[in-house]
């Protein structure tokens, strides 16, 4: 009974272990919590798994959108990249949704500030 136990456990473990990795996300440019010294000219994400990018907002500190040029990927890739405008000494949050190829849908935010 003890074995069988250990080996539901496991099994549970690792299902839920390939949920969690799926289309994690690898990297950011501006990294979470960067301060930037120098312009900041782009945002990228970098994902684990192949995924298709959704959406990608980027808001100052009183929730105003940043213009950017943004097209929703036809494409599933592990790198994204969006050029930016210059951007005034504030705080910003990137916002950003994808897609696996199995239609899970996944979204985060990470900060920065542009000095």
């Amino acid at each position: 009974m003890k074995q069988l136990k250990t080996l539901i456990a496991a099994a549970a473990l690792a299902s839920s272990s390939n949920l969690f990795a799926h289309g994690m996300m690898g990297m950011t440019y501006p990294q979470d919590g960067a301060m930037m010294m120098e312009p900041t000219d782009r945002v990228e994400v970098k994902f684990e798994m192949p995924m298709k990018l959704v959406n990608l907002k980027v808001v100052d500190s009183a929730g105003k959108p940043v213009a950017i040029d943004f097209d929703r990927s036809k494409e599933a890739s592990t790198h994204f990249k969006v050029m930016m405008p210059n951007l005034k000494a504030d705080n910003y949050e990137v916002r950003w949704k994808a897609m696996s190829d199995d239609g899970h849908m996944m979204k985060g935010s990470f900060g920065f500030m542009q000095h």
